[in-house]
């Protein structure tokens, strides 16, 4: 028997169901051993180490291996505890950064929201600005107009006051020898000259004279008299035009100043719209939308186009009008362009470094010069456009458009037939732009064109 050997149910049942069976043990150690079977001279070592002698009363070499594997699982259990407990340790550490991710992941997204929050609230009080610069800019091109006019036209009356004077001290001379002559005779009236002349004729000779003298010297002093009164008249309009010019010159100086007010605001707005886009990936993003925005704004107006081309009234009207010299596409290669300028950026090049390509060209121009139309043709977009500013867009007939973008104003309304050369817009820097350019683009059927193509290259 093996009274000294204990090992506990919980720890391994089979084991100790092996171990602590009397009659199994019985039979093994009343077993004939055969002399070859002998315990392991490195085993034996092993269990005199690990239990004293009086544990190893009749000890069979079964018995100390089971034994030995015994006190291996015994001694192997810590081990296993402290790996479990390593890996809990990791995992709750893998844990815990797992959720400092998520949540600077949620930061990060919360703060790019409140960015392109901020960017749309900035881009609508952006685009406000820009309409109103727009349309204060077309009147002040108005009033600059009306005032040239009334230059002119005060020029015009002060250089006839100038002929009104010169008249006015003709007459007085003329009068002046009337009365010259008039004094010569001295006072005798017409009856003393009948009386003093002897012969019939010589009677009827002074009598013409004297009526001559007096019907021109009538006639000079009425015509003294009108010409005092012209002159008056043109005193007082020259003093009605310039009291309007000067009204027209204070509205202008009012209106410069709102001018530079919003052109400064403007610039803030720019700074600040510039600064909440950072970044490549912001900015081919917002290129992006504005290029998805601009191909829907031109698949609706082609679908417009469409309809309008089924409408054969007005398809008459159009051809009558937008292309009275033949169809726009036998115009190929002899287009004027809409501005004087140097190419910045080329059909078909990259866009800023993203995957979208330039459909139009970009014609650098100075601020306010004039826009005119290549084709003749009808408005049929003239607002500003997310990505493009001031834009107004042509339709020529058959499909073909022109677009101008980046207007500093726009002078011709929605719906305006326009004459090949007529001045549509002035150049500007709308639409987010550093510096002042137009965009200018054709297509047909709603694809982009060269505009290289088209347009003469002289």
């Amino acid at each position: 028997s093996m009274p000294y050997v204990l090992y506990h149910r919980s720890q391994n049942p089979r084991l100790y169901d092996i171990v602590n069976n009397n009659s199994y043990i019985a039979k093994l150690n009343n077993r004939q051993m055969k002399p070859s079977i002998s315990m392991n001279p490195q085993l034996s070592s092993l269990i005199s180490a690990l239990y004293p002698a009086k544990c190893r009363v009749n000890m069979t070499p079964i018995m100390a291996l089971l034994l030995l594997i015994t006190s291996s699982m015994l001694l192997m259990a810590p081990v296993i505890a402290n790996d479990n407990f390593a890996e809990s340790t990791e995992l709750v550490a893998n844990k815990e950064k797992l959720s400092q991710l998520l949540s600077e992941l949620d930061t990060i997204k919360k703060r790019l929201s409140r960015d392109l929050n901020r960017h749309n609230r900035i881009n609508k009080s952006f685009s406000d600005t820009e309409i109103k610069i727009g349309k204060l800019t077309a009147k002040h091109r108005q009033l600059n107009q009306e005032q040239q006019q009334l230059n002119q036209q005060l020029s015009q009356l002060r250089e006839e006051q100038k002929n009104l004077q010169r008249k006015k001290i003709k007459q007085q001379a003329l009068i002046s020898e009337h009365l010259r002559q008039a004094y010569q005779l001295g006072n005798q009236g017409e009856l003393q000259v009948f009386l003093e002349q002897e012969s019939p004729e010589s009677i009827d000779r002074q009598l013409t004279y004297l009526g001559y003298i007096n019907k021109a010297r009538n006639k000079k002093i009425s015509e003294y008299a009108e010409i005092v009164k012209q002159k008056s008249q043109v005193s007082q309009r020259i003093r009605e035009q310039q009291t309007e010019l000067e009204t027209n010159q204070s509205l202008l100086v009012k209106q410069q100043q709102s001018l530079a007010s919003l052109q400064q605001k403007r610039q803030q707005q720019l700074k600040q719209l510039t600064a909440s886009i950072k970044g490549s990936e912001k900015r081919i993003k917002v290129l992006d939308s504005d290029s998805a925005s601009l191909k829907q704004l031109l698949s609706e107006v082609t679908k417009v186009m469409a309809k309008q081309a089924q409408r054969e009234a007005k398809q008459k009207d159009l051809e009558s009008f937008a292309v009275p010299n033949g169809d726009f596409a036998t115009a190929k290669g002899r287009l004027p362009w809409p501005v004087n300028g140097r190419q910045q950026f080329q059909f078909g090049k990259a866009r800023n470094g993203s995957s979208i390509n330039w459909q139009g060209v970009t014609l650098r121009a100075d601020a306010g010069e004039a826009v005119k139309a290549i084709y003749a043709g009808r408005v049929i977009f003239a607002d500003w456009f997310q990505g493009q500013g001031l834009l107004m867009i042509l339709d020529h007939g058959n499909g073909y458009m022109s677009l101008y973008g980046h207007n500093e104003s726009l002078l011709q309304n929605a719906g305006a037939w326009v004459a090949g050369g007529e001045t549509i817009a002035t150049v500007g820097n709308s639409g987010g732009q550093s510096m002042a350019a137009l965009y200018f683009e054709i297509r047909h059927n709603g694809q982009p064109n060269n505009p290289n193509h088209w347009c003469s290259k002289n």
